[in-house]
C-alpha cells in the first residue's frame, strides 16, 4: 500500500502550474520586509568590516616600517606606548582626538572605496540574478 501524501505545498504547485497566466505575483508586504532584513544583515556585515579592515591598517603600516620583523615592530609599539605614557594628560587627550580624527577618515575612505561593488552585488543578489 503505497503511501501518497499531498501537501498544501503541492496544491499552490499543481495550481500554478494550471494557470495559463505567466505574470508574476505581486511582492506582497513579506517579501519587502524580508529584502529589508536581508538588506540591514548584509549593510551591517559591510560595515563591520569595513571598520575592521580600517583598524588593520595601521597594524599594516607599522608592519611596513619594521619590514616585517616582529622584534623591530614591538620596539616601535613599545616606543609609541612609552611616549604616550610618559605624556602629560592634555597631549594625550590631543594624540587620541587626532588618532580618532584619523581613524574615522581611513574607515570613511574604506568605505567610499568598497561601496560601489556592494550596492551591485545587493542589487544582484535582490533581483534574483545568477552569476
Amino acid at each position: 500500500m503505497p503511501l501518497h501524501l499531498v501537501t498544501p505545498i503541492d496544491r499552490a504547485q499543481d495550481a500554478r502550474g494550471d494557470s495559463d497566466s505567466l505574470e508574476l505575483p505581486a511582492k506582497g508586504w513579506r517579501s519587502h520586509a524580508a529584502d529589508l532584513c536581508y538588506i540591514v544583515l548584509r549593510g551591517s556585515t559591510f560595515l563591520a568590516s569595513s571598520y575592521l579592515m580600517a583598524l588593520g591598517l595601521p597594524l599594516l603600516f607599522f608592519l611596513l616600517i619594521s619590514g616585517g620583523d616582529a622584534g623591530v615592530f614591538f620596539a616601535h609599539l613599545a616606543n609609541i606606548s612609552d611616549r604616550f605614557l610618559g605624556a602629560e594628560q592634555g597631549r594625550q587627550i590631543g594624540f587620541l582626538d587626532e588618532f580618532k580624527f584619523v581613524l574615522i577618515g581611513v574607515a570613511t575612505l574604506v568605505v567610499v572605496w568598497r561601496l560601489p561593488r556592494f550596492v551591485n552585488d545587493l542589487e544582484r543578489e535582490l533581483s534574483g540574478e545568477k552569476l
